[in-house]
């Protein structure tokens, strides 16, 4: 899917592949799971990499993934305003 351009970003990937088949296999629960894929930044590098061999899919690549949503998430944050 990643070669054909269906999957451009890190939560693109569960479209495909059920987050509860992938917390499972990373043996997180579902709840958790949830919680860090609206945080990705929240991952360990081994949990990337974890998921990028589901997935078929080079480190670089799920991490560039991964750095695409934090980035996006971070920019989509509501700011603090004080």
């Amino acid at each position: 899917m990643y070669d054909r351009g269906k999957i451009v970003a890190f939560n693109d990937i569960f479209k495909y592949i059920p987050k509860t088949v992938v917390a499972r296999d990373l043996g997180k629960k579902v709840d958790r799971f949830n919680k860090l894929i609206s945080k990705v930044g929240g991952f360990t590098l081994d949990d990337l990499a974890l998921i990028g061999k589901f997935c078929d899919l080079e480190d670089a690549i799920i991490f560039e993934l991964a750095i695409k949503e934090y980035t996006n998430q971070k920019k989509n944050k509501p700011q603090n305003t004080k």
